[in-house]
């Protein structure tokens, strides 16, 4: 099991995803974000994966749920801290992992993301907060279930 962070950068009506370029989600957009390191929480975490994948300095967060994800499993593979920002400094950079990009909130690419974000991720964007349970296969390849919880 591991733990991530994911952040929505967000700019009026636009949202700010990546096309990931490798590693795990390759060839799919995302939110900005990765693995927690040791000994290091969300917090930091998420301040800087989306220093090194995209060159923004989050000057604020808004903590906005946890993702789990199993792959026919009890217990989960990952889990993944959510977070959204619109005070952040410098404008996004490519960087070997990930191709930035602003999208209008209503115009997400849905069909080139993971299945389970057209579940979740409107609530996100529309300022709720989330606790979501998503069930694939081994691969990740295909969604089975999910159970989501959406707070205020």
């Amino acid at each position: 099991m591991w733990t991530a962070t994911l952040c929505y950068p967000m700019r009026g009506s636009e949202v700010l995803l990546i096309y990931k370029r490798r590693g795990f989600g390759a060839g799919k957009y995302n939110g900005v974000g990765g693995k927690i390191e040791p000994n290091e929480d969300m917090w930091t975490g998420v301040k800087r994966e989306v220093k090194e994948e995209v060159g923004l300095e989050l000057l604020q967060v808004t903590y906005k749920g946890v993702l789990e994800f199993y792959a026919e499993e009890d217990v989960p593979d990952i889990i993944v801290h959510v977070f959204t920002s619109t005070r952040f400094r410098g404008d996004p950079k490519p960087s070997e992992e990930a191709i930035p990009q602003w999208f209008k909130i209503d115009k997400l690419p849905f069909d080139l993301m993971w299945e389970d974000d057209k579940i979740w991720l409107p609530h996100v964007l529309a300022g709720k907060t989330i606790y979501g349970r998503f069930w694939f296969k081994k691969d990740y390849s295909k969604m089975l279930s999910y159970k989501l919880d959406v707070y205020q």
